[in-house]
């Protein structure tokens, strides 16, 4: 995590998406939703899911805690450790 950013700064749902994204990157809404066990059977409880669970991907991108990118109509994110991942890699190649 950043290290402006603490854990404890964040809300309870905030940490268990986070969690989430750490565990099960990429992720989108709709993958946090169905973790969560959400009804997203129907057009109507897709969209509401995905504007739920986006808006917090969308604080979470904010606090600088995780990455994200859009993709098609779907915010993806992962984590920031990610990228020092992809920046070894980079480096080892070299």
């Amino acid at each position: 995590m950043p290290e402006n950013v603490r854990l404890e700064d964040l809300s309870e749902l905030e940490r268990k998406i986070f969690g989430l994204v750490v565990e099960f990157w990429p992720a989108s809404a709709l993958d946090i939703a169905h973790h969560f066990n959400e009804d997203i059977g129907s057009r109507d409880a897709r969209k509401k899911a995905s504007t739920k669970y986006s808006y917090y991907l969308k604080k979470l991108l904010n606090k600088k805690v995780v990455l994200g990118k859009r993709v098609g109509n779907a915010m993806v994110v992962w984590p920031l450790v990610v990228e020092k991942y992809r920046t070894i890699h980079n480096i080892l190649r070299e």
